[in-house]
């Protein structure tokens, strides 16, 4: 039987410790340098498509797949929410009077046909970044980012409303946290803050995605995040070998990652310095 982790015929399935350096913006890089590689070409080969594996059950296989699948997502999210120019942290919930809270599916299309309309007649471009999040009881709510959404759309809470105890904590310290009155009429309560710190957030709302989010989504057949059409990604401007090591933010067996801020700074691994 081939093994399938080392080579095909003479041709080794992966390349070993490729780099790839990636442009996210323009004060924020990462160097990803990978020990294994898969070839362009062998996407395909793997466990999943070998029919003499259907029907057994090979937990620490289901495992490593999950932890994959959740890293994979992270740095997805992550990309988005780096490449864009957000506005605002928003916390979006339906109301059990006028929706089933437990209908993810529902909940996402009637959401994203109401954006779209309200783009429409507001003649606005608001854009997101959604990860949905299951209560305890199986009611959803969405956690993510906008921008595109006018700051006269919104309305500021003040201290005197009765607000949740972290909102009204926010507010007497004078943080502006805004209600979404149209979204609010539409579906519910929801929380809108400015973004202070882009790199900050980003890292943030990854964490929204975990084991039991994987599940249900998968349990669903759904995704695990939604966002609009047209939103940037990362670049990537090399891939190939490293002209010096570098002393890693993040490493695993698999990975080691570096963040640099500028692309000079990038380009000091992957040239010699004398170009």
């Amino acid at each position: 039987m081939i093994d399938k982790f080392m080579r095909i015929g003479e041709k080794e399935l992966y390349q070993r410790d490729v780099a790839v350096v990636k442009e996210y913006r323009n004060d924020y890089y990462r160097i990803v340098l990978h020990s294994k590689l898969r070839r362009a070409g062998y996407e395909d080969i793997d466990g999943d498509n070998d029919k003499s594996d259907k029907g057994k059950k090979n937990t620490a296989d289901n495992g490593f797949k999950l932890d994959a699948s959740i890293s994979r997502t992270r740095s997805k999210i992550f990309e988005l929410a780096m490449c864009n120019d957000w506005d605002y942290m928003v916390n979006f919930t339906l109301n059990k009077e006028l929706h089933n809270r437990n209908d993810l599916k529902n909940y996402k299309n009637k959401l994203c046909t109401w954006i779209k309309n309200y783009n429409r007649l507001n003649e606005t471009d608001i854009k997101y970044l959604l990860i949905p999040e299951q209560h305890f009881d199986g009611a959803w709510h969405m956690h993510g980012l906008m921008m595109g959404l006018p700051i006269e759309h919104l309305t500021e809470f003040r201290k005197d409303e009765k607000l949740p105890i972290k909102i009204l904590i926010k507010v007497t310290q004078g943080i502006k946290v805004y209600n979404w009155k149209k979204y609010a009429k539409a579906f519910g309560y929801n929380v809108i803050e400015p973004i202070m710190n882009a790199e900050s957030v980003a890292k943030y709302i990854t964490k929204y995605i975990s084991k039991d989010l994987l599940k249900t989504r998968i349990d669903l057949n759904d995704h695990l995040f939604y966002c609009s059409h047209g939103l940037k990604r990362s670049k990537v401007i090399y891939k190939g070998s490293l002209s010096k090591t570098f002393e890693p933010d993040f490493e695993n067996e698999y990975v080691k990652i570096k963040t640099v801020r500028s692309i000079e700074e990038a380009l000091q691994y992957i040239t010699d310095g004398n170009e």
